[in-house]
């Protein structure tokens, strides 16, 4: 596909960009035949980031930690599963108003429906983050009960049982089944990618 003047640029700010959402959306795009691109950025600034969107006219844009909480103060609405989560990982730029979505609950929803381990019994989920919180409405959404392991009960993770749901950016060992949440793992990958594909949804609805 040429890239000129009418392509729509779609990208990603992190402090840790990678190259899955590049891989996702440009071959999405190359798919359905449609001229937009996606590019990964480096930021540390995410107020910075959002007067680049509007400067260049960046069509919408993904955030990770740690600004998937800061990035609602730059927004102009914010729809109703973000401020339940009170997060958001994806925002649309329409004519210079941001709306702010999160994608996240919906990619940790497609991966829970699927599993076919008993899910009746409780669920841990290790952290209470952005992503956390995203993955604890989608087990709302499914009626499954879960418990929280924060840094003041961190100690109980090597002892855990059944199924536990990592959520944070550290390395953990349990005795059960882990749903291994970051990014480069095996599981990270097919849920970022579950998300992705709603994200690829609202991108191209809007635009």
């Amino acid at each position: 596909m040429l890239i000129n003047k009418d392509t729509n640029i779609y990208c990603s700010f992190s402090q840790t960009p990678g190259n899955n959402g590049c891989k996702f959306f440009n071959s999405k795009f190359k798919e359905n035949n449609i001229n937009a691109i996606y590019k990964s950025f480096y930021s540390n600034n995410i107020e910075d980031s959002i007067k680049a969107v509007k400067t260049l006219g960046i069509k919408g844009f993904a955030v990770s930690m740690p600004f998937k909480t800061k990035i609602l103060d730059y927004v102009d609405i914010i729809t109703p599963e973000v401020k339940a989560i009170g997060a958001a990982n994806t925002v649309t730029n329409n004519s210079d108003i941001l709306t702010a979505y999160n994608t996240d609950w919906l990619g940790a929803y497609n991966f829970l429906s699927t599993l076919t381990y008993d899910l009746k019994d409780n669920i841990t989920i290790l952290g209470n983050g952005g992503f956390s919180k995203a993955v604890q409405y989608a087990c709302n959404k499914l009626n499954i009960t879960f418990s929280i392991i924060e840094r003041n009960n961190w100690d109980l993770v090597p002892t855990l049982k059944g199924i536990t749901f990592n959520c944070t950016p550290i390395e953990v060992t349990t005795q059960g089944y882990m749903i291994d949440g970051r990014p480069h793992t095996d599981t990270g990958i097919t849920i970022a990618n579950l998300q992705a594909l709603e994200q690829y949804k609202i991108y191209t609805n809007v635009s």
